[in-house]
């Protein structure tokens, strides 16, 4: 059963929305909006600049894919070809590839003028460039194929941008026409050592801009960089609630019903086994085994702490695993190329219970990722960093799907878990 909120149908925006973007949403099945999409297109569309913190599943990417369309079409001056309209950064370049996808299907539908040689160079709106570390595109390519495209809209990773704006684009690229700029899992990008490289980036484009910070978890790490970038913005937050009958921190309805906010989806049932660290591989076997049994999943995401560990286990496992089970592999030693393969063989795998798909990986697939079809996160290995487990279980129960998510504790783990919601499960259990 969906517990989706929403929050009214596309019309309802204060701004309609042009024909062929309307068209692309209702074919994603997007019939309404989702509050974060309802509170933050308005703002976004009348020039505000926009803090978003929402629950992951919830429709960030359109609440801000969106407007970006939108406020390119209706500039009143064409871009020319050597400017940019919109810039989009990512923590990841498989998060950056996935909104890449989702710019493109868009333009893709917009309408083709009537020329006896249609084709992507008759477009209104040119495709949008992708700047990630790839063994197909060096930043000197990256620079051709921006010319030879006229792309108004760029996405890409903080060090491929920097280069492609400060480096070897740095006379070639015309940024004074530049509209939006997306920090999409602007906390990631933080954690991960960019904010040197996002500051250089950011203090190179017009002041006169509209900025947007996106992610499911806000950090105070952020507050510089919100001084740094954004002028007096709107902050967005959409959290879950739930009501209860008490014995809690929370504050209570009319009824008297406490309600708690969730960092995770409603939709979401979270499990904690507790078990010996002997005993935790046979565990996670009979995990699998009786979500396959038990509850018909098909699909699974498995987290380690290392690299190695996901080699280790990508050929430890198929002896261990029901029969027909499909293993993938996915971490940041691989090759670009091959991460991509991984992801987009995963993605777009044929699951059932009787050949269910497990992707086994670290944390490089914890965040932003869009597989709307995963059943069951299991964290074999618990998260150092506490932002981390909810985006790890944010990967299923997605858009008002049910999922499940189980995290495995050894020894003294289990005391950073609240006793209400740890279950024991002993392997004669299973």
């Amino acid at each position: 059963m969906s517990s989706t909120a929403y929050a009214g149908p596309w019309t309802s925006l204060p701004t309609t929305l042009t024909s062929w973007i309307l068209d692309v949403i209702q074919s994603m099945g997007h019939e309404r909006m989702t509050p974060v999409q309802s509170a933050t297109i308005p703002l976004f569309m009348k020039h505000k600049d926009v803090v978003v913190e929402a629950v992951t599943g919830s429709g960030k990417t359109l609440a801000f894919v969106i407007p970006v369309l939108e406020k390119l079409i209706r500039r009143e001056n064409k871009l020319r070809k050597n400017d940019i309209g919109a810039l989009i950064i990512t923590p990841t370049r498989e998060l950056a590839t996935q909104i890449y996808g989702i710019f493109t299907m868009f333009l893709a539908a917009q309408p083709r003028p009537l020329t006896e040689d249609p084709g992507p160079s008759t477009s209104q709106y040119p495709p949008p460039l992708l700047l990630i570390s790839s063994s197909q595109s060096s930043p000197a390519q990256d620079i051709e194929r921006f010319l030879s495209t006229g792309a108004d809209i760029v996405i890409g990773t903080p060090g491929r941008i920097e280069e492609f704006l400060l480096g070897k684009g740095q006379f070639v690229v015309n940024v004074k026409e530049l509209d939006v700029l997306v920090l999409d899992e602007a906390d990631r990008l933080l954690d991960l050592g960019f904010q040197v490289t996002l500051t250089k980036i950011i203090t190179h484009l017009p002041k006169q801009r509209r900025t947007g910070l996106f992610s499911a978890t806000m950090t105070d790490a952020l507050s510089e960089l919100v001084r740094v970038g954004l002028r007096n913005p709107s902050r967005i937050t959409v959290q879950v609630q739930v009501k209860g009958e008490g014995g809690s921190n929370g504050s209570s309805d009319k009824k008297g019903r406490v309600i708690e906010e969730q960092r995770i989806p409603a939709s979401l049932q979270n499990y904690c086994v507790s078990c010996l660290a002997s005993e935790k591989t046979v565990q996670l076997s009979r995990i699998i085994s009786h979500e396959v049994q038990k509850q018909q999943s098909s699909q699974f995401i498995v987290y380690f702490a290392t690299c190695a560990c996901v080699d280790h286990f990508y050929h430890v496992l198929p002896g261990l695993l029901p029969s027909g089970t499909k293993l993938h592999s996915l971490h940041g030693h691989l090759s670009p190329s091959a991460r991509t393969r991984t992801l987009t063989a995963f993605s777009e795998a044929i699951s059932t219970p009787a050949s269910p798909s497990v992707l086994l990986c670290t944390d490089v697939a914890a965040r932003g990722l869009d597989l709307p079809h995963v059943d069951v996160v299991i964290q074999y290995d618990p998260p150092t960093d506490p932002k981390a487990f909810s985006h790890r279980c944010g990967r299923t129960a997605r858009a008002g799907r049910s999922g499940r998510a189980y995290v495995l504790l050894v020894g003294r783990e289990v005391e950073y878990v609240g006793k209400s919601i740890l279950l024991s499960f002993s392997i004669s259990e299973w």
